[in-house]
């Protein structure tokens, strides 16, 4: 798919889920933000990322099986890769601080829940001066943890490029200055603010290396940000192979 092809494929996406009543569904990550990478042809090879906001007591596997359908058009039709996460609105409405809440493309493609446009504002005040910091510091350890079993070149670099965002936003001189231990750095920003972590922040630093921390790490990470573990959140469609 080509840059230039990005607003025609929001127009179909918002037309995919037009007729869809029980859930919210918005666009996130590079492509929403649009800083998307483009390979040495010009074609994007960023996927595409959304979000399926669902009530509480929703069929889990029956919207995955939904998602999924309709997604295969989408990929097939634009030649991409699409990730859909699928999250229960009482996780997505705590989660106001996480990564993929601040990345999201400010319009809903539908919204069965009536969520509104409010829910691209900033996030509000939640009681925990912290919670910005707590947040923002969870992706470096969940590439941390990903770096011990797939691709540590490229998840160390996004751990390092998501602890310098965090250095940046709170002027972290420690962060910055340690990024090549920042399990080390982690543990002392977090002794120096007095700050609770997320669980998943903490379940990394206990046990960096347990053999099954990626998906430990994982799985925390999921249950915080949607509400599910990631093996039911997540709902990845590559384009079918032309015959």
């Amino acid at each position: 798919m080509r840059p230039e092809d990005v607003p025609l494929l929001f127009q179909e996406l918002a037309r995919e889920f037009a007729d869809v009543t029980d859930m919210s569904v918005a666009a996130t990550g590079s492509l929403a933000r649009g800083d998307h990478r483009t390979g040495p042809t010009g074609d994007i090879v960023s996927n595409l990322d959304l979000i399926h906001v669902v009530a509480d007591g929703a069929d889990v596997p029956e919207t995955r099986a939904v998602v999924e359908r309709r997604m295969r058009r989408i990929s097939d039709t634009f030649r991409i890769e699409t990730t859909s996460v699928i999250a229960r609105l009482p996780a997505f409405r705590l989660a106001g601080h996480a990564h993929y809440r601040i990345s999201m493309r400010p319009e809903w493609f539908c919204d069965g829940l009536g969520l509104g446009p409010a829910t691209f504002g900033p996030p509000g005040d939640d009681g925990d001066p912290q919670a910005p910091l707590a947040w923002m510091m969870q992706p470096v350890p969940y590439y941390l943890a990903k770096a011990t079993i797939l691709d540590p070149t490229t998840n160390l670099a996004k751990a390092r490029r998501a602890a310098t965002r965090l250095a940046d936003r709170f002027d972290l001189k420690g962060i910055r200055d340690d990024l090549d231990n920042l399990p080390r750095a982690l543990r002392t920003l977090i002794a120096e603010r007095d700050l609770t972590p997320l669980g998943s922040t903490t379940r990394y630093l206990d046990t960096p290396t347990h053999p099954a921390i990626a998906q430990l790490v994982r799985d925390a990470v999921f249950v915080e940000c949607m509400g599910l573990p990631s093996a039911d959140s997540m709902v990845t469609v590559l384009p079918s192979v032309p015959n």
